[in-house]
């Protein structure tokens, strides 16, 4: 009997390494299939047309940028450019958000060197940086639908706080959930690859990433994910120090920012997440600290 048995747990353990290797297979299969698709679909532009700026945005951003990198930051700010806003002129360095510039610069200057010009880093960093979204929005689908967060319905818990009942973070953990690979569970990989292969291809950020429009937007997005994919970070159950992720997420905001004026969006966002979680009974000291230190 004893040998029945051992022979019956060895087999379930090799079935289950089976199991297992196929579904990281699988996984990195669709995780690389996205992520070629979404990188080599925004450089078609440049594959057709070579590394070329257009439209009139990404290059006046180019110009900037240029400047930027031959003057340095202290004549970046203080420059009045008398080539725009005719005959006025534009005082560029307090009227500009300079986020996407000084990444192109700093790529430039300590990752890409004289392997690859300034024109090129600028028309290839929208696609770079749409795939670091497509990431990042994985990341997030992963945080959202691991089982310590997604036990809970929206349904239940306004229910509880109807009745003045406290949710309790135990109360919010799934019970159905399945270790992979490196302490990964499903079904949260499947739904970041998912979340993954939408983002690689929504049309509305695929028209703000594409090679060679260098433009605000294809770094912000990607600092916008970023922020949120943090935020999130910070209030995981059953951790005792995740709320520290809250001042990353402040680091990501201040850098979305610095790159686009639609950060107020991104601020807005964060601040009525918070107030919805005080709301349905969801407040925490968790909670507190990742929005004080964000």
């Amino acid at each position: 009997m004893e040998k029945k048995k051992s022979s019956a747990t060895s087999s379930s353990g090799a079935s289950d390494s089976l199991v297992n290797l196929v579904w990281f297979g699988a996984v990195a299969y669709a995780l690389f299939l996205f992520l070629f698709n979404a990188y080599v679909i925004r450089l078609q532009a440049i594959q057709e047309y070579g590394p070329v700026i257009h439209e009139f945005d990404p290059y006046f951003n180019w110009r900037a940028t240029q400047y930027l990198y031959e003057n340095g930051y202290k004549k970046f700010f203080t420059w009045f450019d008398h080539k725009v806003w005719y005959p006025l002129g534009r005082p560029v360095g307090t009227t500009i958000y300079p986020g996407m510039q000084f990444t192109a610069v700093f790529l430039k200057n300590y990752v890409f060197g004289e392997s690859m010009t300034l024109n090129d880093i600028c028309c290839y960093i929208p696609a770079w940086f749409g795939v670091m979204a497509t990431i990042l929005v994985g990341c997030i689908a992963y945080e959202t639908s691991l089982s310590v967060n997604s036990g809970g319905t929206l349904i239940g818990v306004a229910v509880d706080a109807l009745k003045g009942k406290y949710t309790k973070s135990n109360d919010m953990a799934s019970k159905s959930v399945t270790k992979r690979f490196f302490g990964f569970e499903s079904p949260a990989v499947e739904c970041a690859v998912f979340a993954m292969g939408f983002m690689g291809v929504v049309p509305a950020h695929l028209m703000r990433s594409v090679g060679g429009g260098y433009d605000n937007e294809s770094v912000a997005v990607t600092a916008m994910s970023l922020t949120f994919y943090l935020w999130l970070r910070s209030l995981r159950n059953g951790e005792k120090y995740n709320y520290l992720f809250g001042i990353l997420a402040g680091l990501a905001y201040f850098y979305m920012a610095a790159a686009w004026g639609g950060y107020i969006f991104v601020l807005n966002m964060i601040g009525a997440h918070a107030a919805f979680l005080v709301l349905m009974g969801r407040f925490s000291t968790n909670v507190y600290l990742s929005y004080t230190l964000f």
